[in-house]
C-alpha cells in the first residue's frame, strides 16, 4: 500500500491530540483541512472537518492507538 489512509475524522482539538499520540509512537501522520477546523469550524458539519491520516505503511500500528483513543476519549479529554 502507498500513500496516506484517513483514520480519524474530528473537531481540530480531538484530531491534533490523536496525532500526538501516533507521533509520540512513531507513527507517521497528518492533518487535513486543519485551517479550516481552525479558523472556521462552524463550516463543517458537527466540527468533524478535520481528518487525520497516517501513512500508509504504519496503518497496522496506528489502528490500535486510534481505536483505543476512540473507546476512552471522554476520559483523556477531562484528564488533559
Amino acid at each position: 500500500m502507498n500513500g496516506w489512509v484517513v483514520v480519524y475524522s474530528g473537531n481540530i482539538v480531538e484530531a491534533d491530540l490523536l496525532k500526538c499520540l501516533l507521533d509520540g509512537e512513531g507513527v507517521l501522520s497528518r492533518l487535513e483541512n486543519e485551517n479550516i477546523g481552525m479558523i472556521a469550524p462552524y463550516l463543517s458539519p458537527a466540527g468533524a472537518g478535520v481528518k487525520l491520516a497516517v501513512d500508509a505503511a504504519d496503518l497496522e500500528r496506528a489502528r490500535p492507538i486510534v481505536e483505543d483513543y476512540i473507546r476512552n476519549k471522554s476520559r483523556r479529554l477531562h484528564e488533559a
